[in-house]
């Protein structure tokens, strides 16, 4: 175990300094490992499960026969952890929604100023077919409203974490939208935040979006019971 810590703490030195130095870039491969073990005083052995802990962590990407190349997929990390949290019971729909609520709303702020006429065009039309569509497809319209938008933020650590969450989310939005749609009352109120965010993102107006993306949350959380 000590040697595989060591290895793997070579084995990131050099990726560190090599991409600092611009001598390895993102999608380029690692020298052999017979030359990496060699050029960092470590066993082949040790360079092998190097790469291995650093490709489980998203930092390479293993191609059998091509070699090993630099990758930035902190998704899968974060993914793996995530998983691990949730099975852990150490996360509830609570903290999942108070988490979504300001990576959502920050998305949604930052994509006002970058997002395109066609782009609410799109978001308008998934709002439109939730209003009339089985269940199981509201709520894979509803969470591919929030994924478009946080994609159109262009923040990269808001994206990679969304994802990361996607299987959590997936369920919650399922679990959640069954619960708040069985009173007609508050399935009007979610319907109608979500047409209030896209119109707030048509008029580019961060006050009235931030004010929607709040009631959204609202009528989620005001759904939650206090076990979950």
């Amino acid at each position: 175990m000590v040697e595989q810590q060591k290895s793997y703490e070579h084995v990131l030195t050099y990726l560190g300094d090599a991409l600092r130095d611009g001598k390895l870039t993102l999608g380029q491969s690692l020298p052999p490992e017979r030359e990496l073990a060699e050029q960092l005083g470590i066993s082949r052995n040790s360079v092998r499960e190097a790469v291995r802990l650093l490709e489980h962590m998203g930092f390479l990407v293993s191609s059998q026969g091509a070699g090993n190349f630099i990758s930035c997929n902190i998704q899968r990390n974060l993914q793996d952890s995530f998983d691990m949290l949730i099975l852990l019971q150490q996360i509830d729909y609570h903290q999942l929604a108070e988490l979504r609520s300001g990576l959502e709303l920050q998305a949604a702020l930052l994509a006002v100023d970058r997002i395109t006429d066609s782009q609410v065009d799109r978001l308008d039309s998934l709002v439109r077919q939730m209003t009339a569509c089985p269940p199981e497809m509201g709520a894979q319209l509803d969470k591919q409203l929030h994924d478009e938008i946080a994609a159109i933020s262009g923040n990269q650590l808001i994206i990679q974490i969304l994802r990361a969450l996607s299987s959590t989310i997936d369920r919650f939005i399922s679990d959640m939208r069954r619960r708040i749609l069985q009173n007609p009352r508050t399935g009007n109120q979610l319907q109608y935040a979500h047409e209030q965010m896209v119109d707030a993102l048509r008029r580019r107006d961060k006050t009235h979006l931030m004010l929607a993306v709040n009631h959204h949350f609202n009528v989620v959380n005001s759904n939650m019971t206090a076990e979950e």
